[in-house]
């Protein structure tokens, strides 16, 4: 089987974060998910900073998944400094976000995002979402070099 897919996942909700562990430990998915709390976070596990500079237990993602209403940084400034990284800026991007704006839709293509997906609503629309992204990030798309 291929090796699993790693999954940087940020995200400020409590619930959503343990709806989504939840998810990934019942649906058989084939997902390596590290969860960090805001978009601050994110930005110190991407450069290695502190507790995140082990590479073995926080490998760089290949797919990264933001919120965007989060603390300190939120979505967008997190979307905007990838994208301005030459080490990042080809890691794809999946907004999960409950916002349903269309200026956030548009904000987040306009900054380099490569999905927006709505955060789904009953526990059981989440491991279909879960199957979907593992289907679609690991079975099918070539990620760039060193993020399988």
């Amino acid at each position: 089987m291929p090796n699993r897919l790693k999954l940087l996942v940020a995200e400020d909700s409590d619930l959503d974060i343990l709806l989504l562990e939840r998810a990934l430990q019942q649906s058989g998915v084939n997902i390596n998910a590290k969860f960090v709390s805001d978009g601050q976070e994110a930005v110190d596990y991407l450069e290695g900073v502190g507790e995140f500079n082990d590479r073995l237990a926080y490998p760089l993602p290949a797919v990264i998944m933001l919120d965007l209403k989060m603390p300190r940084f939120d979505g967008f400034d997190v979307l905007a400094w990838l994208k301005s990284q030459p080490e990042h800026r080809r890691t794809p991007v999946i907004i999960f976000s409950s916002s349903d704006d269309r200026r956030d839709v548009d904000r987040a293509y306009d900054l380099g995002a490569n999905c927006y997906l709505m955060k789904p609503g009953p526990a059981g629309e989440m491991h279909e979402l879960l199957r979907v992204l593992d289907a679609f990030w690991r079975r099918y798309v070539k990620l760039p070099d060193g993020r399988n």
